[in-house]
């Protein structure tokens, strides 16, 4: 079935839901995955929590924090809240982190990017920082993903920034990041530089 290995990892149930479901049928190997079908199964659900796994080529994982999804939508988009604690700056935007901030982050399951703004306590935006990856992947209790390390943000004063393409190139001669998914991320990158 479309997303055989995707819908199997996520939960026990989902498992077994998938092995009766090729038991009962032949479906097109075109098929789209079918993301509002799992979701409504398994989750994420609207109010549920979910983690960030941010990988890295290197083989790390770090975990962004936890947040509430807020909304979900068969799509395959899935939006999280998280609010953030007082100190130091936003990665890249150099704009101070304050206690009562609010990230709100939208992923869509296999999507090559995701936006994440910060948002003062009183709503004002204090910048928006879109991360390239590998195509995300929606759990029922994570977003997961591996960072290709180049970064688009864009200000509060409308001033778009690219950066760390020196770390993808660093990536790449390391050995972790084939060219070819260098080249991905260039792409994508050069994309949303132009679309903010």
């Amino acid at each position: 079935m479309p997303g055989h290995h995707r819908v199997k990892a996520g939960a026990a149930d989902a498992s077994a839901g998938v092995d009766l479901a090729e038991a009962l049928c032949d479906p097109s190997p075109d098929a789209a995955f079918p993301f509002g079908v799992v979701t409504d199964a398994f989750g994420p659900a609207e109010g549920d929590a979910i983690r960030i796994e941010h990988g890295k080529p290197d083989g790390r994982l770090i975990t962004l924090g936890e947040g509430a999804v807020t909304a979900v939508d068969p799509d395959g988009s899935v939006t999280v809240e998280r609010e953030m604690t007082g100190g130091g700056t936003y990665d890249g935007l150099d704009v101070p982190r304050e206690a009562g901030d609010v990230a709100v982050t939208s992923f869509k399951e296999g999507r090559w990017w995701y936006p994440t703004t910060y948002r003062g306590r009183d709503g004002t935006v204090r910048g928006t920082y879109v991360n390239v990856c590998t195509p995300v992947e929606v759990f029922p209790d994570a977003a997961r993903y591996v960072d290709l390390h180049v970064d688009v943000m864009k200000h509060p004063d409308g001033t778009v920034v690219r950066v760390d393409d020196d770390e993808l190139r660093e990536s790449v001669a390391a050995g972790n990041t084939p060219e070819a998914l260098a080249e991905k991320a260039r792409s994508v990158a050069s994309a949303l530089e132009n679309a903010l």
